[in-house]
């Protein structure tokens, strides 16, 4: 089960296009946006470009697991987990919501994976991202799942 929740993730977000002193819908539209380009990465199995989605000092924070943190153990960690059998990816944003530089963002994922008896199996649960504009981006500094 420890297996299946890492798949979860999710998500990622980041590479967002700048957001100006917008409302919290605006955001949240934004944040949207980025969450189906991080499915998008994950359903192809693209973990490269899913670690470029998080802040230089990000950290994962996998249920039951120790803390991820540094790009190449990031994209290891998304590496792995694709490598296992989960995919089809969706992250839906419930809230969004900034104050300056910093913003949070939270909702449900789902994902399929590894089964019993090598079926598929439908995975999901709740997300919160931490983010922060780094330049004209917003990065995601911390991700965690259940």
């Amino acid at each position: 089960m420890k297996t299946v929740r890492n798949a979860s993730v999710l998500f990622l977000l980041a590479a967002f296009a700048p957001v100006p002193a917008a409302h919290a819908q605006d955001f949240k539209s934004t944040v949207q946006s980025a969450a189906s380009k991080w499915d998008e990465a994950f359903n192809k199995g693209d973990a490269a470009q899913l670690s470029k989605m998080y802040g230089s000092k990000a950290a994962l924070l996998p249920p039951g697991g120790a803390a991820v943190t540094g790009d190449s153990n990031i994209q290891q960690f998304w590496t792995t987990t694709v490598g296992k059998g989960f995919g089809q990816h969706k992250v839906t944003v419930q809230q969004a919501e900034t104050k300056g530089d910093m913003g949070y963002a939270y909702g449900r994922w789902q994902a399929t994976g590894p089964g019993e008896g090598g079926g598929k199996k439908q995975y999901e649960g709740n997300w919160s991202n931490v983010l922060e504009r780094q330049g004209n981006e917003w990065k995601t500094v911390l991700h965690a799942w259940n």
